[in-house]
């Protein structure tokens, strides 16, 4: 599958960033009955 030979480097390089974005999230977590509407409306964006 050519898309996901394109996609498998991006994730790759997502990784490490989604562990630095760990913490962050562990923080946000009492802002999340604000997030989660917005983490919603992302969310089909984060599968792009």
């Amino acid at each position: 599958m050519p898309l996901a030979s394109c996609l498998l480097p991006l994730a790759s390089c997502l990784l490490p960033l989604a562990s630095c974005l760990l913490p962050l999230a562990s923080c946000l977590l009492p802002l999340a009955h604000c997030l989660l509407p917005l983490a919603s409306c992302l969310l089909p964006l984060a599968y792009f």
